[in-house]
């Protein structure tokens, strides 16, 4: 069985459609898998969603019909026989790249079906064309990071490739992670932005750079070691979200509950109007701060961490 994490944007949501840098994570507790098993000869290829109750035959005018599509051609494989089953415990239009990390985890399947093993560019280069079809002008960091399972600085490029590079986690860092319920849909929180966007480029673009400059202070936060500067800045990121429209009442409150309840910062991640929120909190506090959470209406919640760089050599 193939499988991919869901993810985790620790900053700079929204500005990095606009070419700003943004910092994420895998949430490796979190995964989408691909279940492959061979279907009668003739049958052609079906990928099954039963948590979902739908079913797509690879002709299907669906994304991931698209995608295996895609990954096929890549491979330069005809259609095969196979049913494709699909497991995942990321919740749906939560932020947290479900899309992304169920097409990562359909293109390793049908790779390795092939007796090929792709890359990680590769990976993340084929979902993406998926999420475009299904996000209408996605960031490109969902599929980076579900493709590379590694924390991330991506920052999209005028001309060429993005710039992708690993970031450097200088303590081990823990969050609490809460899904407020409220379903996010990705396409129309970036669609509504674009269209401000559009009638005062001056004013967003202004809010974008201070996001990008936010984002950068971030990352040099993660290399340290001061939880209370990070957490300080973690917070100002979601007061700019705030600015730019793109948070929700409930979103807000939960925030202000994790604060209250001990965090040392804590904002939205992902595209916002719902979907979940992060925060930073001291490893002996997180327990108590789920609970406050979801006291407060979090319909779920989860602990994660990020390991210091030389851990993980």
């Amino acid at each position: 069985m193939n499988s991919a994490p869901g993810k985790l944007i620790l900053a700079g949501e929204h500005a990095v459609v606009y070419g700003q840098p943004a910092l994420a994570m895998p949430i490796a507790a979190l995964r989408a898998s691909v279940a492959v098993e061979p279907a009668p000869r003739g049958a052609g290829m079906t990928v099954h969603a039963p948590d979902l109750g739908l079913v797509w035959r690879l002709r299907a005018t669906a994304p991931l019909s698209d995608l295996a599509q895609r990954t096929l051609d890549y491979l330069q494989l005809p259609e095969p026989d196979l049913r494709l089953t699909i497991s995942s415990s990321i919740p749906i239009a939560s932020g947290m790249g479900s899309g992304a990390a169920v097409g990562a985890a359909l293109v390793r399947a049908l790779a390795e079906q092939a007796g090929q093993q792709l890359s990680a560019q590769v990976i993340s280069d084929l979902v993406y064309q998926s999420e475009k079809a299904f996000h209408g002008t996605p960031s490109g960091i969902d599929n980076t990071v579900v493709a590379y399972e590694q924390p991330i600085l991506f920052q999209r490029q005028t001309q060429g490739e993005p710039l992708i590079a690993p970031l450097a986690v200088g303590n081990q860092w823990h969050f609490v992670v809460a899904d407020s319920g409220i379903a996010s849909e990705t396409k129309a929180v970036v669609g509504d932005l674009r269209q401000r966007w559009l009638a005062d480029p001056e004013l967003y673009n202004r809010q974008f750079v201070a996001v990008g400059n936010l984002v950068r202070q971030i990352q040099t936060a993660l290399a340290g070691n001061d939880a209370e500067l990070f957490g300080q800045l973690l917070s100002q990121n979601h007061q700019l979200l705030q600015t730019l429209g793109v948070s929700a009442e409930k979103l807000d409150y939960l925030v202000q509950t994790a604060l209250a309840a001990g965090a040392w910062g804590a904002k939205m991640s992902g595209a916002g109007w719902g979907g979940i929120m992060l925060a930073l909190v001291p490893a002996e506090r997180a327990s108590y701060i789920q609970q406050q959470l979801r006291a407060a209406g979090a319909v779920q919640t989860w602990q994660t961490s990020l390991l210091p760089t030389d851990s993980k050599r």
